[in-house]
């Protein structure tokens, strides 16, 4: 095997490979078996190794070349392995003359440098490295979904962080800060969008002049912009949306701008060019109102951010300098999950107040407890959208999962879904917490 592909290199490729296709990974024990096939190795010799029977280190090893074989798309086994690994592995990085394991962040270092002056993250090791692993290729468009104060935005900064070390330009958007006057027509809301880029660059070049001096429409003149001062250096530009779903509302301009950027992506396959931007976008919901084949939703790499299970609530519990177990752990869980920023609140309220674990579970679905803001917004949400307070109030007073056929629309669950009200089981649907389904039951209940 060529040296430039290493065994590191090929166990974190293999871990990648299973989390885009299967949202799996590989177990400790298909680690070792990996690594000793590697090794070229018969199972006889890692049976002895590791104290398990060859009959034992057969089934795993069965089970993990057929994983890998689906993430292929060709069958595998221990003996031809490494040839389709590589192969899948240069496909996908055919540009980089460094080698993967030379941008990949080390352990410690990935800790040392997404905790840059932030208090109490929480690593995600296998979804920080994923998102490295896609902003490397060129053209890269990658999407970071998830509810709303569940990390997207804390994500960014440390990922964004990180790139800029390597010396890559770096944006950071995050649409809250435009105004109502900017969203009031295509043409305004682009030169804004490009004033504001030029700002965080440095750029001396004006956007408004620019737009005075060039032809055609105002998505033309973005796109001018863009090839004449952005993208003719060596060095990728990586701009990143956050909270996109802030456009929604302003229909037209949406579809445009949400097309535009699609366009761009495609032309990064073709136009050398544009392989020098990379894109990142931050959202909630996915926006439908556009033309599939002009959604930039549906194109690139969704990278889906998941609650903290209990080693991680654990984990932040001790940054606190809380004397938590895992039982108390499992008993908050039950109430609000592992919602991060429910999480935090809890940790921080019981370290600033002295309140004991049980006076934190009494009181967290109480009007007047520490989530009152964070319930209260999606309850004005709710409001402002009566078909999603009409299938969200059937679901928080039933006594069981409601199941899909019962009658709602599926297009109201998938919204409920995307902005973290409900779970989805595969008999039905129920509020995602406890604390919802006790503060909004007793809300529905009184506004009856």
């Amino acid at each position: 095997m060529n040296s430039t592909f290493t065994y590191e290199e090929a166990l974190e490729f293999a871990h990648q490979l299973l989390s885009i296709k299967s949202n799996n990974l590989l177990t400790d024990l298909e680690e070792k078996i990996f690594r000793g096939c590697w090794e070229d190795r018969d199972y006889v010799d890692i049976a002895e190794t590791l104290g398990y029977s060859t009959g034992r280190i057969t089934e795993v090893g069965s089970q993990l070349w057929s994983k890998l074989s689906t993430a292929l798309g060709e069958r595998i086994s221990k003996k031809t392995f490494r040839q389709p690994l590589r192969r899948e592995w240069e496909k996908q990085y055919p540009t980089s003359k460094t080698r993967l394991s030379e941008f990949l962040i080390a352990p410690q270092s990935l800790k040392d440098a997404l905790n840059h002056d932030f208090d109490y993250y929480v690593e995600r090791p296998l979804i920080e490295q994923h998102c490295l692993l896609e902003i490397l290729k060129p053209g890269c468009l990658l999407r970071i979904k998830a509810p709303w104060q569940t990390g997207k935005t804390e994500l960014v900064s440390k990922l964004m962080y990180h790139i800029a070390q390597k010396g890559y330009q770096t944006a950071v958007f995050n649409l809250r800060d435009a105004t109502k006057e900017d969203f009031e027509n295509l043409d305004k809301f682009l030169q804004w969008f490009c004033t504001l880029l030029a700002n965080r660059l440095e750029l001396i070049y004006s956007v408004e002049e620019h737009w005075h001096k060039s032809l055609g429409n105002s998505k033309i003149k973005c796109r001018n912009y863009f090839e004449k001062y952005l993208l003719v250096g060596d060095s990728p530009l990586i701009l990143c949306l956050d909270e996109v779903d802030r456009i929604f509302p302003y229909r037209e301009i949406a579809s445009e701008f949400l097309g535009m950027l699609r366009t761009w992506h495609e032309d990064s396959k073709t136009r050398q060019l544009w392989r020098q931007f990379r894109l990142i976008i931050a959202h909630s919901e996915v926006y439908t109102e556009v033309d599939i084949n002009q959604s930039p939703f549906n194109a690139g790499c969704e990278i889906t951010l998941t609650d903290f299970n209990q080693e991680q609530v654990l984990y932040l519990a001790q940054q606190y300098k809380l004397d938590w177990n895992m039982t108390q752990v499992v008993q908050l869980m039950a109430m609000i999950g592992g919602h991060p920023f429910l999480v935090n609140e809890a940790f921080k309220k019981v370290a600033q107040l002295g309140m004991t674990f049980e006076e934190l579970l009494q009181i967290s679905h109480k009007t007047w407890g520490i989530y009152y803001y964070h319930l209260e917004r999606h309850w004005r949400n709710l409001q402002s959208n009566p078909e999603l307070a009409d299938a969200f109030q059937k679901i928080v007073l039933a006594s069981t999962a409601v199941e899909f056929h019962s009658g709602l629309n599926q297009s109201i669950i998938v919204k409920l879904n995307d902005l973290g009200l409900v779970k989805l089981l595969s008999n039905g649907v129920i509020p995602r917490y406890e604390l919802y389904r006790h503060y909004y039951r007793n809300r529905f209940q009184n506004s009856l």
